[in-house]
């Protein structure tokens, strides 16, 4: 099969290639000769394509409507074989309808414009028709092929000037179709002409809701031309098509511009109203005329409401003006039922969609209105979209597979910022649900924007399947080894990640290693792709996996290729020293992990680019050399091993004072300065040097060591209180003032968010024996390091 479509793309290019038309035309005698022998040579070399591929494969369908297309050509030219092969589909291809009455379509064609047998064209199109009748369960290709033919039908009825039979197939046309371009084009201004202006505005109106271009500015003039002669008083829907029409295109109505054109209507307007308010068609024209023309949003917001109160309903894009109006004016909308069908539906919504976005950020109150009403009329008009391709039944404006897949992305986004905007919690079903929008979206209609959503979506709610059908599909959409193809193998990988799949993760990341590295290719942006897929490997294996040494050798033996430093120095520096230095970290090998976080400081602070990167390294190692030295020795201190630990007593000790200065001093080095880090995952130390105590009424000092232990959010200090006292002698008759130092142990304690204790009690209360138990402990283990350190 993958051979057969390339020859079949070796046919599109030769065909390409053929001149035919104007450039063929014109040219003198010299150059048809040359042009002639070129055509030749190219449709030989197609037909003998063709012919390969039909010996292969005598159904095959693409080769057989090539066939009919190069007997169709510029060389060779025989209405027979065209008529032959278009046969041949129809017979031999009862199971693909598309080729059927694709084939049937030829066949008409071939009638209508190398026969000229115009009811013959038409019989076969009634022959067709009986083809399409048979369809039973794709309502959606069965109404756009009845819409088609009947269409098809109708032109040539027309050009045999059987106008009454032609109106008829181009009304026919549009109960299947109401978007079909030609069908209302055409068959409004044919209605027009012959004064059948209900039907004239059916169709011409539906034209100019789904495709109003310049265009609708040729019936409208043509509207024009009765309303003056008064041929259409009192037809306030063709009246109302023209006015708005004109108020797109004024000056093709010899306006200067909206202004202009829509003060000629003033006084008519407001005559129809004064005869009759509820007249709704005029309603639309007096809103649209405050809104664009006076541009008075006030008087517009007034009539809108007067337009609401009699619809009691919201039907249409316009209700988004009003919902606006309202907001700006403070006034509570009345809750109307939507009843809009698809084409509504979606153009409401997505209005909706795109204002929540713009609010989003700056006004979130504002912003989660807007996604809600956009949810909801999502989640109401679904239903009828799905009813049509399911069943058939309902609206015909619902039978755009694009439109479908749109939806379902734009209702997907509305409720998966709603969410956002609330609990922020995506384990919901409506965000399942909105998942399964986006996919089935895509498979109606491939629509690349379902894709990149459904990605995203599934990517919050970690569904490894999800996640894996999405971004596979979105790979086919870029080119290899494009930095957008290399972006979505990013979030494969990631996916393998999340789903913690170590070995699938690992074979992925070597697969796409090796075959990148193979290509040698040098484009920048493609470069720091493969280095940030990379690394988001060693990261699983530093912080997923815990695995330091793995993370280590993965990052050694990725970057001994010295291309990424090559290509992009920047990146490849960030990302290596980053992945070491954290992985030494990891291992508590604090020289390594600080020569890393060195060059990483030294060679990036500052740099806008890469200050998040810096701004990630510990405290401790972005300190001044001084400070850095001392946080070194409290790690080396607190890894240290003892064989024998001794014990002290913690309470009538004076002898503890030294220790604990002994110990303070030893890290500090006589540093006026704290230093701290976690020494276990559970447990932060912070020494404080001598500090004069801050609102204190007397002169004291403390120095401590403060263990803070996270799993229970308590913190023990062992603190010396060094403060001023007269001591007297004698019997009280001579005295002389000392510096008193104590001791203590305290234990403070946290309340959830709390920084700053507001509860604490003291070593030997008797309240916590399991903290003095923990504190006895840690003051053994201490001093026994200092006093082994000290010898």
């Amino acid at each position: 099969m993958v051979l057969k479509d390339k020859r079949i793309d070796e046919i599109k290019e030769l065909y390409d290639q053929l001149v035919m038309g104007d450039e063929l035309n014109n040219a003198d005698e010299e150059k048809k000769i040359e042009l002639y022998n070129k055509n030749q040579d190219l449709s030989e070399q197609i037909l003998s394509i063709i012919e390969e591929v039909l010996r292969e494969d005598a159904t095959n369908k693409d080769a057989l409507f090539w066939k009919i297309r190069i007997y169709n050509g510029p060389y060779y030219d025989d209405v027979s074989v065209m008529m032959s092969t278009a046969q041949e589909v129809i017979d031999k291809l009862q199971e693909d309808k598309k080729a059927v009455f694709s084939a049937f379509d030829w066949l008409s064609w071939i009638y209508e414009n190398k026969l000229e047998l115009k009811e013959k064209a038409i019989e076969i199109l009634h022959d067709k028709l009986i083809e399409v009748s048979l369809l039973k369960e794709d309502f959606s290709l069965k109404d756009k092929e009845f819409g088609e033919t009947y269409y098809m039908i109708a032109y040539l009825y027309r050009e045999l000037e059987d106008y009454s039979t032609a109106v008829s197939f181009y009304k026919l046309a549009y109960e299947h179709s109401p978007d079909h371009y030609y069908a209302t084009y055409q068959g409004g201004n044919l209605c027009l002409e012959r004064g059948e202006y209900e039907d004239a505005y059916l169709l011409l109106n539906s034209y100019y809701v789904f495709h109003g271009n310049e265009y609708s500015a040729s019936f409208a003039k043509e509207i024009e031309k009765l309303y003056k002669a008064g041929k259409i008083e009192g037809n306030w829907d063709l009246i109302s098509l023209m006015y708005h029409v004109g108020i797109d295109y004024p000056e093709e109505f010899g306006a200067k511009n909206t202004r202009e054109y829509g003060m000629r209507f003033v006084n008519v307007i407001e005559e129809e109203l004064n005869t009759n308010p509820d007249n709704k068609v005029v309603l639309r024209m007096k809103i649209r005329y405050y809104l664009v023309v006076e541009k008075n949003s006030k008087k517009a917001f007034e009539t809108l409401q007067k337009y609401y109160a009699l619809n009691k309903e919201v039907n249409s894009s316009m209700y988004f003006t009003y919902f606006e109006l309202a907001e700006k004016y403070g006034v509570e909308l009345e809750e109307y039922p939507v009843v809009c069908d698809g084409f509504y539906g979606y153009n409401l919504m997505t209005r909706f969609l795109e204002k929540g976005g713009e609010l989003r950020g700056d006004d979130d109150e504002r912003s989660l209105k807007y996604y809600e009403f956009s949810k909801k009329v999502g989640l109401l008009v679904l239903p009828q979209i799905e009813e049509y391709f399911d069943k058939g039944l309902g609206s015909k404006v619902n039978n755009n597979a694009h439109g479908y897949a749109m939806l379902c992305n734009n209702l997907g986004i509305a409720i998966r910022n709603v969410v956002y905007l609330t609990d922020k919690d995506y384990d919901k079903e409506i965000c399942k649900e909105a998942l399964s929008l986006h996919k089935k979206g895509y498979e109606y209609s491939p629509f690349i924007e379902n894709l990149e959503n459904g990605l995203q979506l599934a990517e919050l709610l970690n569904a490894f399947e999800e996640k894996s059908y999405f971004a596979n599909e979105l790979l086919t959409y870029h080119d290899e080894f494009s930095s957008e193809w290399m972006s979505v193998q990013g979030r494969i990988l990631k996916g393998f990640i999340v789903a913690d799949k170590y070995d699938d993760a690992k074979d992925y990341y070597y697969k796409i290693k090796e075959s990148f590295e193979a290509k040698e290719i040098e484009d920048e942006d493609i470069v720091s792709e493969m280095i940030y897929l990379a690394s988001d490997f060693f990261t699983y294996l530093r912080y997923g996996k815990n695995d330091f040494e793995k993370t280590i050798a993965f990052t050694e033996e990725f970057f001994s290729n010295p291309m990424y430093f090559d290509l992009v120095e920047d990146v490849a520096k960030v990302n290596y020293w980053f992945s070491l230095s954290w992985a030494y970290y990891g291992l508590n090998n604090r020289i390594e992990a600080n020569k890393y976080f060195d060059l990483l400081i030294k060679t990036y602070d500052g740099n806008s680019r890469y200050q998040s990167t810096v701004d990630e390294i510990p405290k401790e190692f972005r300190l001044p050399v001084e400070e850095q030295e001392a946080t070194n020795r409290l790690w080396e201190m607190s890894k240290m091993e003892l064989k024998h630990i001794d014990t002290y007593a913690l309470m009538d000790r004076p002898e503890n004072v030294d220790y604990l200065n002994d110990i303070v001093d030893y890290i500090l080095q006589g540093g006026q300065f704290d230093v701290e880090g976690w020494i276990t995952d559970d447990c932060h130390l912070k020494v404080c040097y001598r500090a004069l105590r801050e609102n204190a009424s007397t002169e004291i000092y403390d120095t401590s060591l403060d263990f803070y232990f996270k799993n229970g959010n308590f913190t023990i200090r062992f603190n010396i209180d060094e403060r001023e006292e007269k001591v007297k002698k004698f019997m009280g008759l001579l005295s002389k003032t000392i510096w008193a130092k104590e001791m203590y142990t305290y234990y403070y304690f946290y309340s959830e968010d709390e920084e700053v204790s507001s509860t604490y009690d003291v070593y030997g209360s008797g309240k916590y024996p399991e903290y003095d138990v923990l504190a006895e402990t840690l003051w053994n283990t201490w001093v026994s390091k200092i006093k082994s350190l000290t010898k």
